[in-house]
């Protein structure tokens, strides 16, 4: 069948591009032509606020760090230094068309049997006014296409654990459109029973479905270097994190260690960063001898690949995120190996065998080939 795929792919970075690659790789295996519907939703989002740029302006520490960030982005995009264009163009089928408003969806609707919208966040409207972002709202919740066309959510997340009640009035016939509903986090369960859908389902992440060979398989014609004794790799967001990162540093010289030191894009520190492509990513993970990030993806690998790990959980205004960290430990049964006043928690054991059996049952109960086969 004829797949397209609504999910979040400009903003690029390892997490949002691996779960894009993930999902289309899982579906292409079991025979189907999936392809990425590449919607620009920023004509359909609310503009930047005027006044929130003039406070910039007017005070000088938020203009520098605004700007070095934007700096940062142009440069880094310009030189490709990850990679991330290469891989999306090579790995990711992609709608020769590109969307740039809800409208251009309805009116020349992209074709496909089934439109699938997920995973990541791609349901998250938190904090802005339904009639702010009515048209991205309609656009990720599928409402274009023929009424024959099958609408399936696989994973998307809703970023909060409770909507507006604005929110759930708009979504909900767009719900009832669906042909199956399930979501990334566990919360999301109550979300849609808000919305009166009460048969969803709680799913994996989509980078959960692939076995890791097929990771593997992205860097087996590369010659990477490793670092030449043992160290630890440490992936961070550009998100706030109540520790120091000169603290993890420190813990890990403590024990002999090298620091492989990864970022996600506009990171801004002192400490010398490896600009990985997403090959060398999974392979520097895959080799560290712990592992330690605020990234729910990488939370993801360090499972997948079976590697010690802590993660600092998000803070400030990003805080409501730390759902989808709470839901990836349920899922596998690990106890919360959250960073707080010591990175003691990186070294504690995990049950490898139970974690693998319950990767196994996943992958076997995935019921979406069957869903999507009409079965």
């Amino acid at each position: 069948m004829k797949i397209g795929i609504i999910t979040l792919w400009r903003l690029k970075n390892y997490g949002t591009i691996l779960q894009c690659y993930a999902l289309q790789k899982y579906l292409y295996d079991r025979g189907h032509d999936a392809y990425l519907i590449r919607y620009d939703s920023r004509n359909d989002s609310p503009k930047t606020n005027i006044l929130k740029l003039l406070f910039k302006a007017l005070n000088p520490v938020k203009l520098y760090f605004f700007l070095k960030r934007k700096y940062i982005n142009s440069l880094e995009n310009k030189k490709n230094l990850r990679g991330f264009d290469s891989f999306f163009k090579k790995y990711i089928k992609q709608s020769e068309k590109i969307y740039y408003s809800y409208n251009e969806l309805k009116e020349n609707p992209p074709d496909a049997d089934v439109y699938i919208v997920g995973s990541d966040q791609i349901w998250k409207f938190k904090g802005i006014p339904t009639d702010k972002v009515k048209a991205r709202l309609h656009a990720c919740f599928l409402d274009f296409g023929k009424i024959e066309t099958k609408r399936i959510s696989y994973a998307p997340s809703f970023g909060v654990e409770k909507l507006d009640d604005s929110f759930v009035k708009e979504i909900t016939p767009l719900l009832e459109k669906f042909n199956y509903v399930s979501v990334r986090e566990k919360s999301g369960l109550d979300i849609c029973k808000q919305c009166g859908i009460n048969n969803a389902e709680w799913v994996p992440d989509p980078t959960i479905l692939l076995d890791i060979n097929i990771y593997r398989s992205l860097y087996s014609d590369l010659s990477i270097n490793l670092p030449d004794k043992a160290y630890c790799f440490l992936y961070l967001l550009d998100n706030r994190i109540d520790f120091s990162v000169q603290a993890i540093f420190d813990w890990i010289k403590k024990d002999n260690l090298d620091v492989v030191y990864v970022t996600g894009n506009n990171r801004q520190d002192k400490y010398k960063k490896i600009y990985a492509t997403i090959p060398e990513w999974i392979y520097l993970l895959e080799h560290a001898e712990y592992v330690i990030t605020n990234s729910y993806h990488c939370c993801i690998f360090s499972i997948l690949f079976e590697k010690k790990f802590g993660v600092r959980p998000h803070a400030g205004k990003k805080i409501g995120e730390n759902i989808r960290l709470d839901s990836l430990f349920e899922l596998f049964q690990i106890e919360r190996r959250y960073i707080n006043s010591d990175l003691s928690v990186v070294k504690r054991d995990i049950n490898w065998q139970s974690v693998s059996n319950i990767l196994q049952n996943i992958r076997n109960d995935c019921k979406l080939p069957n869903i999507i086969n009409g079965n």
